[in-house]
C-alpha cells in the first residue's frame, strides 16, 4: 500500500516586493550620505590645494618685488613732479586709494640693476659732454604697483607701471668712460621704457604694456615705518614697508583666501 506524505511548502528564497520598497530608499540615502561625504572632502582637498597655490604665488610675487624695493631712493605719496602719465586715474597716482598704491621712485640706469657696466642716468640741463657729469641732477623713474578691478567684481589685477622721464638724458659713455648724450653706439639712454594699458601701447610716449601680476588679487595694504621703526602716513618719510596681499579664488563655488606679507627696508 502506498502511503502519501505531504511535502512542506518550498521555503521562499529573495525578498519580497515590501522589503524592497523599504530596502531601495535606504540604501539609496546611503550611497548618497557616502557620495556627499566624498564629494566634501574631495573639494575641501581642492580648496586647500588652491589656497596653498595663492599663497605660494603671493609670496614669489612678493620676493620678485625685492629688488626694486630694496634700491627704491623714496617711497611716494604721489608721482615725481617732473613726470607725466596720460593713462593715470582721474586725478592722477595718489598712495591711499583702497586697495592702496605703492608708488616708488627709482635713479634711472642706463642697463639692468645686475649689470656691473651699469651707469646712472642724468637730466640734461647743462651741455653732457663739457660739464661735470655731477652737474646734472639724476633722472628718476617712477614704478607704481596698483590694483585694477576686472570684470571679476570679486577679484583684481595686481598691475605694475613704468613712467619714465620725458626730457634730455645724459649718461657716461661706455668706451670712454666720459659724460655722453644718449643715444650712441656707446652712449645708452633710460633702460626702462614707460608703460601703459595695452589698448594705449603705440601711442604718445607709451611703448609697452602693463605688467599683470596677479589677477586674483582681493586686497593689498601697505604701512609706513620711518627711522626706529616708527609707523609713518607718509610713504616719502618710510625707509622700511610692509606689503600685505590678500589673494582670493573659487573652487566649486567656494570662496577661499590667502594673506601673504613682506617687509623691506630700502638700501637707499
Amino acid at each position: 500500500m502506498w502511503i502519501f506524505r505531504k511535502q512542506p511548502p518550498a521555503k521562499q528564497e529573495g525578498l519580497t516586493i515590501i522589503e524592497l520598497l523599504i530596502a531601495i530608499p535606504i540604501a539609496s540615502m546611503i550611497i548618497i550620505v557616502i557620495i556627499a561625504g566624498l564629494f566634501t572632502q574631495y573639494t575641501a582637498v581642492l580648496a586647500e590645494s588652491a589656497r596653498s597655490n595663492l599663497r605660494s604665488g603671493g609670496q614669489t610675487l612678493l620676493i620678485n618685488l625685492q629688488d626694486e624695493l630694496l634700491f627704491t631712493i623714496a617711497y611716494g605719496e604721489t608721482i615725481n613732479s617732473d613726470l607725466s602719465d596720460a593713462y593715470a586715474p582721474v586725478g592722477g597716482w595718489t598712495y591711499d586709494t583702497s586697495p592702496q598704491t605703492l608708488i616708488i621712485n627709482e635713479i634711472a640706469l642706463d642697463s639692468t640693476r645686475r649689470d656691473e657696466s651699469r651707469n646712472i642716468v642724468r637730466q640734461r640741463t647743462n651741455n653732457c659732454e663739457t660739464s661735470p657729469v655731477t652737474s646734472n641732477a639724476v633722472a628718476i623713474n617712477n614704478v607704481i604697483y596698483f590694483v585694477e578691478q576686472g570684470t571679476d567684481e570679486d577679484y583684481g589685477s595686481l598691475v605694475k607701471r613704468t613712467v619714465t622721464p620725458t626730457y634730455n638724458l645724459c649718461s657716461l659713455d661706455r668706451a670712454t668712460d666720459t659724460p655722453c648724450t644718449p643715444e650712441t653706439a656707446t652712449c645708452f639712454g633710460n633702460a626702462k621704457e614707460t608703460t601703459c594699458p595695452e589698448i594705449n601701447v603705440g601711442t604718445g610716449s607709451c611703448t609697452s604694456e602693463d605688467s599683470i601680476l596677479s589677477e586674483n588679487i582681493k586686497d593689498m595694504s601697505i604701512e609706513y615705518f620711518s627711522e626706529n621703526n616708527i609707523q609713518t602716513s607718509f610713504p616719502s618719510a618710510a625707509d622700511k614697508i610692509e606689503i600685505t596681499l590678500t589673494l582670493g579664488d573659487t573652487v566649486y563655488g567656494k570662496d577661499i583666501e590667502a594673506v601673504v606679507k613682506h617687509t623691506i627696508r630700502k638700501i637707499n
